[in-house]
């Protein structure tokens, strides 16, 4: 081989290298709880000059838990090829994805359809509890918070409609013993049916939330449907919010709790329950518009931040794409049905589960 050929051999190998090089890849884990917004956000951010999605674009992709991207975003990266991925493992799995700098299993590629996962770095998080409340409190993530989800309990579809309202204590005592009888919720002391508890798994924001605003401390029981048996079964683990919403919707009697993302695709929201006396909309729950005035004015207490967690030690790339995605969502909050941009809150906590208060 002469040395001409050399030459342009290791010119081309240069420029291939520096091509890969300018790819941007962006990877996200961390809470379920605005997947929805999320999903649009980065949708908008990519805009005309998205190329490719997995799975492709459809009225249930935004609730999907692993979805990749692939195109340009001029704004941020010029015409260099951005891929975001994102895995919704949980709130409190996101937080350790950094902290613990451990491995994700996002998609592979963006060829619809395409289910073959590769372990990956997370460089962002979305969570929906503060840090300090998980056990991995360091080092310290920066983090921004953006926006408000309200969390749901939620009746199976097979319990008495006479459950409607669950108040503080009924839940600690139910979490507590896993199952009680209908009329300890209904009134109705002709309902003796138990109603089971179904929990999330741990990872999950919304368990650390509602425990902690309900005051319930101690070591939950709780039930899972177990097909073979046809019967409830104890669950030491916790279920996701896809198997909750399964289980709602076919078995029972039982009790859970979902953000209202999740608790929609329960008899179309027909069975949220109140929480101490007060429901987190007003009207009939829809997957258009909500009012969610009690939330905004401290009447409902049972409600997550979203935020958005990096290490302090981000790239200038990851820092950019976290600045604009959490515009982009501020802009997704104001007309979205689940959840409630920050500027329109009349109240705030300073910890999860803290007492609410005006904002001053």
């Amino acid at each position: 081989m002469n040395i001409k050929k050399l030459a342009l051999l290791s010119a081309t190998g240069l420029l291939s290298l520096a091509a890969v090089r300018a790819q941007v890849e962006i990877n996200i884990s961390g809470a379920v709880a605005f997947r929805d917004t999320a999903y649009r956000a980065i949708r908008n951010l990519y805009g005309a000059n998205l190329v490719s999605q997995n799975p492709a674009d459809s009225p249930t992709a935004s609730s999907q838990l692993k979805v990749n991207w692939t195109g340009t975003i001029p704004a941020l990266f010029g015409n260099q090829a951005v891929t975001v991925r994102a895995f919704y493992n949980g709130a409190v799995a996101g937080i350790q994805d950094l902290t613990q700098d451990r491995s994700v299993l996002f998609l592979n590629t963006t060829t619809p359809g395409d289910t073959n996962t590769v372990a990956l770095k997370s460089d962002l998080a979305l969570s929906s509890v503060f840090q300090r409340s998980t056990v991995y409190t360091t080092p310290t993530l920066d983090d921004a918070r953006f926006g408000v989800t309200p969390i749901t309990l939620v009746r199976s579809t097979t319990a008495s409609s006479g459950i409607t309202n669950i108040n503080s204590q009924q839940f600690r005592t139910l979490a507590a013993n896993g199952s009680l009888p209908t009329w300890f919720f209904s009134g109705n002391t002709n309902e003796v049916n138990p109603v089971v508890f179904i929990n999330r798994d741990p990872t999950a924001g919304q368990r650390v939330v509602l425990f902690k605003d309900s005051g319930f401390n101690g070591s939950p029981i709780s039930y899972t449907w177990d097909i073979p048996s046809s019967s409830f079964v104890i669950d030491p683990t916790g279920r996701t919010a896809p198997q909750i919403q399964t289980q709602l919707n076919t078995a029972g009697p039982a009790i859970s709790f979902l953000v209202t993302l999740d608790a929609f695709g329960v008899n179309g929201g027909a069975n949220v329950l109140a929480y101490n006396g007060s429901l987190p909309f007003r009207g009939t729950f829809n997957n258009v518009a909500n009012d969610f005035t009690p939330v905004i004015n401290g009447q409902y207490s049972l409600w997550v931040y979203e935020h958005i967690f990096s290490r302090s030690t981000a790239s200038a790339n990851v820092r950019s794409f976290r600045d604009a995605l959490i515009r982009a969502i501020d802009t997704e909050l104001q007309i979205s049905a689940f959840s409630i941009p920050l500027s329109k809150m009349r109240v705030e906590r300073v910890a999860d589960g803290a007492p609410v208060a005006p904002v001053e």
